[in-house]
C-alpha cells in the first residue's frame, strides 16, 4: 500500500468535508421551516423536501467523514511496514480531525436543530427515493450520547493535548496542513461534548503514552476507529462484495473509448449512499495518456505529469476530481457506458473542457454553480456543455439546480448526444453484459421499472 498516497488522499477529503459541515451547520432555510412547521404542527410538501434534501446532504457528508476515518485503518493496525512516526502522526491528525468534525456536525444537528419531537419524528421516516433508512435522527443521537464513544474519544483527545506542539509543527505541513486549521476550529465541539460524560476521567493518564511515541500515535487513530466503527459498520454491509467481476471488467475495457461516459453504482459506497436514484455516480474516460498525442488535448504540464499509466478515468470522489485507474472506477456492482455522438475534434474538446477542472475538490453541497469543487456529474457537464450542440436539461430540486447520473442516462436514452453501448448489473439482466442495441433496450426497461 503507497502510504503516501492514503494520507493524501484522506487529507484531500477532510478538506472537501471540513466546509460543507459548516456550510451545513448554517442551515437557515430548513431552520425557518422547522419553526413554522412547529407552529402550524405539521411539514408542508416544499418544507418536507427542503429538509429531506438537506438531511441527505448531511448523510451523505457523515458517511464521507466515516469512510475517511474507516480508510485510515491500515495505519491505526500497524498494517503498513516500516511507517515512520511522522507519517503516523499525519494520519491521527486526520482522523482526529474527522472525529471532531462528525461530533461538531452531530452536536449542532442534536442540540441545535431536531430539539422539537415534530423534527425528530420527520427525520426519522425513511425516505425510499434518497435510500434514507427509518430511525436515522435515533442512530445519530445514540452514537453522539454513547459514553463508552465518549470514552475512546477522551483517550484520544488526551493524546492530542500531550502532543500539541507536535500536532501545530504540522500547520505547515504540505499533505495535512490546511487540516490541523480544520481541527483548531473543530476540537472544541468534542472537548465540550466529552466533558459532559468524562469531566472526572479527563485527569487519567492514557497508559499507552509510557510506551514509544510512534505506538502511541497509532493507538490514538485506533480510538478514533473504535469510536466510530460501530457507525461505520451500522451503515455498510460488511458482507458485501462487488458484483462487476474480471472477465466483466476486461470486456470493458476492450469497449471503452476516449470520451465515454461510465454511470456507475456501487451498492456499499458511503460516499453516495444518500444521492438519489438508481444510478448516483458518472465519471469521464479519457483514455490512456497515448491519448493526448492521438488527439489534439489541451493540457498543462502538470496536469500532463499525473495523467500516467494506468489512470484513465477523471473522477470526482470524496478526495476530489483526480485521473484514476480504470479497475479503481470499475470496482462497482452495476454500470452502464454512454458514447457521445460526436467525431473527435469536439471529443477531444470535451476532454480538455473536463480535465482543466483536475486536482479540484469534491463538493459536498452539491452546489452545481461552484467552479472551485466539482460533484461527479458537473465534470460530465463541464466536458460536453455547449460542445457539438449538447446541451443538458439541469432540473431544480429542493431549490438547486442540479444534473443526476440518471439524468444523463436519460439523455442518452432519447438520443440527446449520448447513446448507450454496454449495460451490466441492473436488476432486469443480472450477471449478463450487454452492448448495443440490446444494451440500450435493457437499460431504458430498467428504467420503467423504476419509475
Amino acid at each position: 500500500m503507497d502510504v503516501h498516497r492514503l494520507i493524501t488522499r484522506s487529507a484531500r477529503s477532510i478538506a472537501s468535508l471540513a466546509p460543507t459541515v459548516t456550510h451545513l451547520q448554517a442551515m437557515e432555510d430548513v431552520r425557518e421551516d422547522a419553526r413554522r412547521a412547529i407552529e402550524r404542527g405539521y411539514y408542508t410538501p416544499e418544507e418536507d423536501d427542503r429538509l429531506r434534501a438537506w438531511f441527505a446532504r448531511y448523510l451523505t457528508a457523515r458517511a464521507g467523514l466515516l469512510e475517511t476515518i474507516d480508510d485510515l485503518t491500515p495505519i491505526a493496525e500497524g498494517d503498513i511496514a516500516g511507517i515512520d512516526e511522522g507519517t503516523q502522526l499525519r494520519g491521527f491528525v486526520i482522523g482526529y480531525t474527522a472525529g471532531c468534525l462528525l461530533v461538531r456536525a452531530a452536536r449542532c444537528f442534536i442540540e441545535e436543530f431536531a430539539t422539537h419531537k415534530l423534527v425528530q419524528r420527520k427525520l426519522n421516516e425513511a425516505e425510499p427515493g434518497r435510500r434514507i433508512p427509518r430511525k436515522q435522527y435515533t442512530m445519530i443521537y445514540r452514537s453522539l450520547t454513547r459514553p463508552a464513544n465518549a470514552w475512546r474519544l477522551a483517550e484520544a483527545m488526551r493524546f492530542a493535548d500531550d502532543n500539541r506542539r507536535a500536532i501545530d509543527g504540522l500547520a505547515g505541513d504540505e499533505q495535512v496542513g490546511a487540516i490541523v486549521g480544520f481541527l483548531n476550529e473543530s476540537e472544541e465541539s468534542l472537548r465540550v461534548g466529552v466533558d459532559r460524560y468524562l469531566k472526572a476521567r479527563l485527569r487519567y493518564r492514557w497508559h499507552s503514552l509510557r510506551r514509544r511515541r510512534a505506538s502511541a500515535v497509532q493507538q490514538g487513530l485506533f480510538r478514533i476507529l473504535e469510536a466510530f466503527g460501530r457507525v461505520i459498520a451500522d451503515v455498510r454491509n460488511p458482507w458485501h462484495a462487488d458484483r462487476l467481476t474480471e472477465p466483466v471488467r476486461r470486456r470493458l475495457a476492450e469497449l471503452l473509448r476516449p470520451g465515454d461516459i461510465i454511470i456507475a453504482r456501487h451498492d456499499d459506497a458511503l460516499s453516495n449512499l444518500f444521492l438519489p436514484g438508481y444510478w448516483p455516480h458518472s465519471a469521464l474516460h479519457v483514455g490512456l495518456p497515448s491519448t493526448r498525442q492521438a488527439m489534439p488535448i489541451v493540457i498543462d504540464e502538470a496536469r500532463a505529469g499525473r495523467w500516467i499509466e494506468p489512470r484513465r478515468v477523471l473522477e470526482a470522489r470524496k478526495d476530489g476530481v483526480l485521473f484514476r485507474p480504470l479497475e479503481d472506477t470499475l470496482a462497482v456492482d452495476a454500470i452502464t457506458i454512454l458514447r457521445p455522438d460526436l467525431g473527435e475534434p469536439d471529443i477531444a474538446r470535451a476532454i480538455s473542457n473536463a480535465i482543466a477542472h483536475e486536482g479540484k475538490l469534491y463538493n459536498f453541497d452539491f452546489d452545481f454553480f461552484t467552479a472551485d469543487r466539482l460533484v461527479c456529474t458537473e465534470v460530465i457537464y463541464r466536458a460536453y456543455e455547449g460542445v457539438g450542440g449538447i446541451e443538458f436539461p439541469l432540473t431544480r430540486r429542493a431549490g438547486w439546480l442540479t444534473l443526476s447520473a440518471e439524468d444523463i442516462v436519460d439523455m442518452a436514452l432519447r438520443e440527446r448526444g449520448f447513446k448507450p453501448i454496454a449495460l451490466f448489473g441492473t436488476p432486469n439482466i443480472g450477471e449478463s453484459l450487454l452492448t448495443g442495441a440490446d444494451a440500450a433496450r435493457a437499460l431504458a426497461e430498467s428504467r420503467q421499472g423504476s419509475s
